[in-house]
């Protein structure tokens, strides 16, 4: 049977939800917010962005996450859809003290035997299968599977309808683009990335890019 969602709840002292990225993503996040935690709703503040005009109608913003100074019972969720941009800001939110929170969208599946990291947010429709391990801060977006065995690093992105294959890994950092996937037992290397509609089908080195199926490597250009 799949993990109940209400196991995913904030923590019991928490006494506001935050999202830190106020983009369109992070604006998702907000709904997702609403689906998972009906009854925790109100709790949900506002967002912390750099630029205070962002999010809008969703929410305001209250401080740009790179000077705020987390206050206790803030419960953090990562809105932002970059592996490094989720980790900086996760890692310096974090060193002052904050918390972030774990959701998991009630209509994604996530199997009891699965093992999912702090501040992961799994959204509608995403499968996490048996034996499964999810790092912390990782992004499982909508329709994106993580099959049996499978393994995904810290702050992974995986876009929506991403997949990887059972006994499958992928290292910290690794973004998977649209329809991207991961054959059976392959390895990615942290900081990779896996093009959309690309398929890894051999293991990938760090900080590789991969395009094409079956999937060609090239050095990965910042």
């Amino acid at each position: 049977m799949p993990l109940p969602h209400r196991a995913f709840l904030p923590f019991p002292d928490c006494r506001r939800i935050l999202i830190v990225g106020g983009g369109g993503f992070g604006r998702e996040v907000r709904c997702w917010v609403r689906d998972a935690w009906p009854a925790e709703d109100a709790l949900f503040a506002g967002f912390l962005d750099g630029d205070p005009s962002r999010a809008g109608v969703a929410g305001p913003v209250l401080g740009d996450p790179d000077t705020y100074q987390p206050m206790p019972g803030d419960g953090l969720l990562l809105g932002v859809g970059i592996p490094g941009v989720r980790r900086r800001l996760a890692e310096m939110l974090s060193a002052r003290g904050g918390r972030f929170l774990t959701l998991v969208h009630p209509t994604a599946v996530v199997v009891p035997s699965a093992v999912v990291g702090e501040g992961t947010i799994v959204c509608p429709h995403g499968v996490v299968s048996d034996a499964a391990s999810l790092g912390r801060g990782v992004l499982v977006n909508y329709h994106a599977s993580v099959a049996h065995d499978a393994s995904v690093g810290d702050f992974c992105v995986l876009a929506p309808y991403a997949t990887l294959g059972g006994f499958a890994g992928v290292g910290a950092d690794v973004f998977l683009g649209l329809h991207a996937s991961v054959g059976p037992g392959r390895r990615v290397g942290d900081r990779s990335k896996v093009s959309a509609n690309s398929c890894a089908l051999a293991d990938v080195p760090p900080d590789t890019l991969v395009y094409g199926v079956p999937g060609r490597h090239g050095p990965l250009l910042s």
